[in-house]
């Protein structure tokens, strides 16, 4: 057996946790090659990485996107989203899943955003998960809800919260895992036009703080440069996106140090 798939199969087996939340696998490629930055997101994806931010610029917005975790074809990522505006916030559907058919996780959720005035909105989510194990053991299910807020503090400055699993679940399986619960906090700053600076820290209450910084330079009116850098542990992303009228194409490639190369693919149209 690949040492790879060794490795990853052990923690599926040991770990119901291990890939329970969109922090320990992350949706779109835009956020991920900033270097994971998902706090500030307001496209389609905000539906996974923070619910606020469809208060911030809601409208009819669908998604789908491919990662190749580590280079392992039994080892993807598939998601979609949808996001529907309504009054003054939006509604997101969600579908992921992680692994294959005898061994992974399947989540599937629904999210609202609304605006709580001019420069401020706030959000939650609820979570279906389901991870599968070969037939001689026995599948586990949770309920999970998130929340978060999206502030626009200055007209170049904004700031976003979220929390995932503040409902502390847990899977109904024997040793009753709790889902992760994970903490973060962003900061995002336009220097000019075309440049967007960020940073964020991230805190599972059972792992170390990670730092990570990252960046967005908007070139030629439809493309879009990035790069990011996380701690615990150490990782270099790298992103490149293309925006035509209604349509969104990014990809993303970062370097686990022991797992190796995985590439994101993430596609959408979004009618503002």
């Amino acid at each position: 057996m690949n040492s790879k798939v060794a490795i990853l199969s052990f923690l599926l087996f040991t770990s119901s946790a291990v890939c329970a939340q969109p922090g320990l696998y992350p949706i779109g490629a835009a956020a991920v090659g900033m270097g994971n930055i998902t706090t500030l997101s307001n496209d389609v994806w905000t539906a996974f990485t923070n619910p606020a931010g469809l208060g911030i610029a809601p409208a009819f917005a669908v998604g789908v996107q491919h990662e190749q975790r580590y280079s392992l074809p039994d080892f993807g990522v598939d998601a979609f989203a949808a996001v529907f505006p309504v009054w003054d916030g939006g509604v997101g559907l969600t579908v992921a899943n992680l692994g294959f058919s005898e061994q992974g996780e399947s989540r599937f959720g629904i999210q609202i955003g609304r605006k709580l005035g001019a420069k401020i909105a706030a959000g939650v989510g609820f979570h279906a998960h389901l991870l599968r194990y070969p037939s001689e053991y026995s599948n586990a299910f949770a309920l999970s809800a998130d929340a978060g807020i999206y502030a626009n503090l200055f007209p170049r400055l904004t700031t976003g919260v979220y929390v995932s699993n503040v409902s502390f679940a847990r899977f109904n399986n024997e040793a009753r895992d709790r889902l992760p619960i994970i903490f973060h906090w962003g900061v995002g700053y336009e220097t000019t036009s075309t440049i967007m600076l960020y940073a964020e820290l991230e805190k599972d209450v059972n792992a170390p703080l990670r730092a990570k910084i990252g960046s967005s330079c908007y070139l030629f009116d439809v493309l879009y440069l990035r790069l990011g850098v996380l701690s615990q542990p150490f990782e270099i992303h790298y992103g490149l996106g293309y925006a035509f009228r209604i349509f969104q194409m990014d990809f993303a490639l970062y370097r686990h140090p022991v797992l190796g190369f995985s590439p994101q693919l993430s596609l959408s149209i979004a009618l503002k």
